[in-house]
């Protein structure tokens, strides 16, 4: 019997090119469908991230802009004693006649320039970069290095998000120093010393800050300031100043809104209120809606008394002879780095404005709304 080693063989050379190229193509392919659903799900995010945030935008924007002018029953169009005593600051005056809503136009813009931004850029220190109602410039040194630049700012005064009116439960006659008024016990308005309210009959509205305030049950009392800033002390022109009962005490809210630096640098649509604390005045800052780039807004207005906006023009169109009925707003957001494809749009036109961003990788777009102010008319 005849016994033999079998023969070994190893693979070629040629063998071993084959597998290696299968292999890399495996790999690559591998790779690809990893960077594709990457990409996707990061432009699928941002996507979601993006809309998330103009439904909170919406959500808290609307009923804040929904509420200026609303002081009451007396539409905006219509005098207002005593607005600044002792509560609203001088920004919002225009011309010699009170306004409930003011705003600020970041230099370049206007709806018709062209902005260049930064990256997550620091606020601005320089007031001057902002023009005001009239032309007028200059940012309000109360909020001076709180905005990025670029960014517009819009300020309103009315009712207080979310709040109702009470009644007054007796007619206050002229020179009166105290209101009883009437209030649900299971869910009073809430008035406190301080506060800045406004009190209308329809005819006539005039806005006062608290001195103070007492409630029992069903009733509050409130006293109103010295006589120099009382506002049944302040006649409004031709008008009886008395108030009847069930006239309407409504607590008044300031707002800003603007784009500044938040946490980590990240660009961030921001509300500032202005609030009474410790005896004195001042803005509460809160950050709202983080990867905002920028915020423009033109202002809808139109012949006093008609309550229809005829055009829309930027805060430093705007002048005493004008009535605001509609507000505009626009919105330029971000996604996340890699949201979107490279090279990326550089390039927005966001209320008329050219807005210029730095080349990247995020998606972005633009977000619009046009609110009309409840009392317009």
């Amino acid at each position: 019997m005849k016994t033999g080693r079998i023969p070994q063989r190893g693979y070629t050379l040629v063998e071993l090119l084959v597998a290696m190229s299968i292999g890399i193509i495996l790999v690559g392919a591998v790779i690809v469908a990893y960077v594709t659903q990457t990409q996707t799900y990061n432009t699928t995010t941002s996507q979601a991230g993006t809309q998330n945030a103009e439904n909170a935008i919406a959500a808290i924007v609307t009923p804040i802009i929904r509420a200026t002018g609303f002081v009451g029953c007396l539409t905006n169009s219509q005098p207002i004693p005593n607005i600044n005593a002792g509560g609203p600051p001088p920004l919002l005056t225009l011309g010699t006649a009170p306004t409930l809503v003011y705003g600020y136009d970041a230099n370049g813009t206007a709806g018709t320039g062209t902005l260049t931004l930064t990256q997550n850029a620091a606020n601005d220190t320089t007031s001057t970069d902002w023009t005001s109602f009239g032309g007028a410039s200059g940012l309000d040194a109360s909020l001076s290095g709180q905005v990025e630049g670029g960014s517009d700012v819009l300020i309103a005064l009315g009712a207080a998000p979310g709040s109702q009116p009470a009644a007054l439960s007796a007619q206050a006659v002229t020179g009166a120093t105290t209101l009883t008024v009437l209030q649900n016990a299971a869910s009073p308005v809430p008035l406190a010393a301080g506060q800045l309210v406004a009190l209308s009959d329809c005819s006539k509205t005039n806005a006062f800050q608290i001195s103070t305030v007492a409630t029992a049950g069903a009733v509050t009392t409130v006293n109103l300031p010295a006589a120099s800033t009382n506002p049944l002390a302040s006649p409004v022109a031709g008008l009886n100043n008395a108030f009847p009962a069930n006239s309407q005490l409504i607590p008044l809210q300031q707002t800003a809104l603007f784009v500044a630096q938040g946490a980590g640098g990240q660009s961030v649509l921001t509300l500032a209120t202005y609030t009474y604390t410790g005896g004195t005045w001042g803005w509460q800052y809160s950050p709202l809606v983080p990867g905002v780039d920028t915020m423009q807004v033109l202002y809808g207005i139109g012949t006093p008394g008609t309550g229809v906006p005829s055009e829309y023009v930027p805060a430093s169109a705007v002048t005493p002879a004008n009535s605001i009925y509609s507000i505009r707003l626009a919105f330029l957001l971000e996604g996340q780095p890699g949201s979107g494809s490279t090279p990326n749009a550089t390039s927005f036109t966001v209320l008329g404005t050219t807005v210029n961003v730095p080349t990247d990788t995020r998606l972005r777009r633009v977000y619009d709304m046009t609110i009309n102010l409840r009392n317009a008319s």
